[in-house]
């Protein structure tokens, strides 16, 4: 199901973490304050004001905004990380990506184009 992450014990000031299991399915567009995590399938629009994680069994197509975002599954949309966008191994990517800083383990399947924040901003 989707809800809040409670597997840690709270802590004042800790940010929350929003969590969509693997086994939901669904569409629409989601606004999320805070951190999140993805491990279902999602078809839609994904803005999170923190860390974005998406699960290695986990099927995104979206466009997603965050502040980082780490992902383990498969995407299928642009991505813009304000901070940082990270591709472990297992990660497939297809899409666009604009950052500040991108890091794409061995093994990662990245189909798309990337440009830096800096650039993107100076155009605008």
């Amino acid at each position: 199901m989707w809800g809040k992450d409670t597997s840690t014990p709270f802590q004042a000031g800790a940010p929350e973490m929003t969590y969509i299991a693997a086994e939901c399915d669904f569409s629409g567009k989601i606004m999320i304050k805070g951190n999140a995590r993805i491990d279902g399938q999602f078809d839609g629009t994904v803005e999170v004001t923190g860390d974005l994680v998406v699960g290695p069994s986990a099927v995104v197509k979206a466009n997603i905004l965050a502040a980082t975002v780490n992902i383990a599954g498969e995407v299928r949309g642009d991505i813009t990380a304000k901070e940082k966008l990270e591709l472990s191994s297992s990660a497939r990517l297809y899409g666009d990506i604009c950052t500040h800083q991108l890091k794409i383990d061995q093994g990662a399947k990245f189909v798309g184009t990337s440009r830096l924040m800096e650039e993107s901003e100076r155009e605008s």
